[in-house]
């Protein structure tokens, strides 16, 4: 099953970018977030899209990437990622197949009106945490009620901890290098 994932949603939600982030710290997060993603879909990975905003970037010209199979896309021609979103799911073949995973209520709406399952950021963290837990083991409960339990944040905290030197993110890390005023 397709997924297409918010990604800066999917970011805050794991707690990653809940404070202001110095520079490089959008970069950071951006290749821990596609770190865990791949480790989480696995050889499933280039059935996973996740979407970017890239106000920075339009200069660049290029807005896509492939990360460990994930296909990465920043919304140049875009005002918001949410924009590239909703023409990606008016788009798909098969909406019935595709998640789309965000907080954002009015992606959520859009994913339904196209019959596509909806899934919020915590709802996908879950389900992806079930793949990985053995049958029977309970979850964490959680320290807020829409956040990610503190242990399951540390564990993928510190299992992505080195993506940074990782070379599979360097070609991504050289071409989307936003400078400070993306950043925050």
């Amino acid at each position: 099953m397709p997924y297409l994932i918010d990604g800066y949603n999917l970011l805050h939600a794991l707690g990653v970018l809940s404070r202001r982030t110095g520079p490089g710290g959008l970069e950071w997060a951006r290749a821990r977030l596609l770190a865990l993603l791949h480790a989480a879909h696995g050889e499933r990975s280039g059935d996973v899209t996740v979407v970017f905003d890239a106000p920075a970037a339009r200069a660049r010209g290029k807005s896509e990437a492939v990360v460990r199979g994930i296909h990465v896309v920043f919304a140049v021609q875009h005002d918001e990622a949410d924009d590239l979103i909703e023409q990606l799911i008016r788009r798909s073949a098969a909406p019935r197949q595709l998640t789309v995973v965000s907080d954002d209520r009015r992606l959520q709406q859009a994913a339904r009106r196209r019959k596509c399952v909806a899934l919020s950021c915590a709802a996908y963290l879950e389900e992806r945490e079930k793949v990985r837990r053995p049958s029977g083991q309970k979850p964490a409960v959680a320290d807020k009620a829409d956040g990610l339990p503190a242990d399951e944040l540390r564990h993928w905290l510190d299992a992505f901890a080195d993506v940074r030197d990782d070379p599979a993110f360097k070609e991504l890390s050289d071409l989307y290098r936003f400078g400070q005023e993306e950043e925050g």
